[in-house]
């Protein structure tokens, strides 16, 4: 049987539960995040985890060594899991952000001293090229890196950023979310309930 790839999202933060927009800012697990942290370990110790790799921002980093302390694997960290650097957007309110703003946004966001779209794009991609499926595999990372990971899988040769403005939109990816991979050229799948169900397709 093939080896698999499964991303969680980390758990719940107070900037998650304010729906303030976090980006690379290291914000940590609050209480219900812990707990969402340590209620994945009943769906994950039947999965045969060979390896758990975590982004290294603060709020995955305890998802992992909660995870990892439970199942007594040790947690590796790489920088190219972080979340998508939102640079002058971090900490604002997602309601109280003007749809014009999203556009200009996504038009340029290195004019809102954010990270490149294609830049991120790029990290996740290699990241998830580095991967060799050769023992089962979680990755600890965060909403805004599982989209670009559907983004790559869906084209690996060019960054659509209507398509991943769509993933964010339709996607509703909540804290400690599981998701598989089988393999670069599969779709991605939510592990929920110890059912497997499909993500929508984007148009």
């Amino acid at each position: 049987m093939p080896s698999m790839l499964y991303m969680i999202r980390h758990g719940q933060t107070d900037w998650n539960l304010e729906h303030k927009i976090q980006g690379q800012n290291d914000i940590p697990l609050n209480d219900t995040g812990r707990a969402q942290a340590s209620d994945t370990v009943a769906k994950l110790k039947n999965l045969n985890l060979g390896k758990i790799i975590s982004s290294d921002l603060t709020r995955a980093t305890q998802t992992a060594e909660i995870i990892g302390g439970a199942l007594k694997i040790t947690v590796e960290y790489d920088a190219r899991l972080r979340e998508y650097d939102f640079g002058e957007l971090t900490g604002l309110y997602k309601r109280a952000v003007d749809p014009a703003l999203v556009g200009m946004f996504f038009a340029n966001p290195t004019k809102f001293n954010a990270e490149k779209f294609e830049d991120a794009f790029a990290r996740v991609g290699e990241f998830l090229e580095s991967m060799d499926f050769d023992k089962n595999t979680l990755v600890v990372t965060h909403g805004g890196v599982i989209n670009f990971a559907m983004c790559y899988i869906e084209d690996k040769t060019k960054f659509n950023p209507q398509s991943y403005l769509q993933k964010c939109l339709a996607n509703k990816i909540d804290n400690a979310t599981i998701l598989r991979i089988k393999n670069l050229q599969s779709e991605i799948s939510v592990l929920k309930n110890t059912r497997f169900f499909k993500l929508p397709k984007s148009k």
